[in-house]
This record gives C-alpha cells, structure tokens and sequence, in this order.
C-alpha cells in the first residue's frame, strides 16, 4: 500500500505567517534578508543576523547595514561567504566539551 505524506501543520502554518525567512542576493554587492529578529553583530568583516530559524553569517569586506526596516535587513559591501547555521545546533562557546 502507498504511503501517504503527512502535511505539518507547523510547517504550513509557519509558512503562510510569513515567517521563513528570505535571502535575495545581487551579486556579491548586497543581500537583503526578509524576516530578521536581531541583529547580533556587524562589523566590516562579519554581519550576523539572526532569524526565527536560522543564525546567517555573512563574510566580506566593507560591510554596512544600508536599512533595518519592517523585519528586513540589507547588507551592503563586498560578500565573499554566506553561511546558515541552525539555532537547534547552534552552540555558545561556553557550552564545547560539555557534552
């Protein structure tokens, strides 16, 4: 017998309340990132962004903030790496080697 796919209702529910996140890139001269919770760190290196499910990092040189408006933020510089991490394995530093 066929197996039928279940339907998450978290999963549909989060993505009709918009609240995945988005990441539009042009180029490597900005990004814009729908849906921002924080801003964790910015610097002309490293900006960090923290989303409801993800930390993202992006990499470069002369990185700015250009606007933080409505949840959305655009990063403008030269980006060199974009990097996803997942808050469910995210760990602080504090916390290596004590599991």
């Amino acid at each position: 017998m066929a197996r039928i796919p279940g339907i998450s209702f978290f999963g549909k529910t989060r993505e009709l309340m918009y609240l995945q996140s988005y990441i539009s890139i042009k180029d490597n001269t900005s990004a814009l990132v729908e849906n921002c919770r924080q801003i964790y760190e910015c610097t002309e290196v490293c900006v960090r962004l923290l989303t409801g499910s993800f930390e993202i990092e992006l990499w470069g040189s002369g990185l700015m903030l250009s606007s933080y408006a409505e949840n959305s933020v655009e990063v403008r510089g030269t980006i060199e790496q974009v990097k996803l991490v997942s808050r469910g394995n995210r760990r602080d530093s504090d916390d290596s080697g004590k599991h």
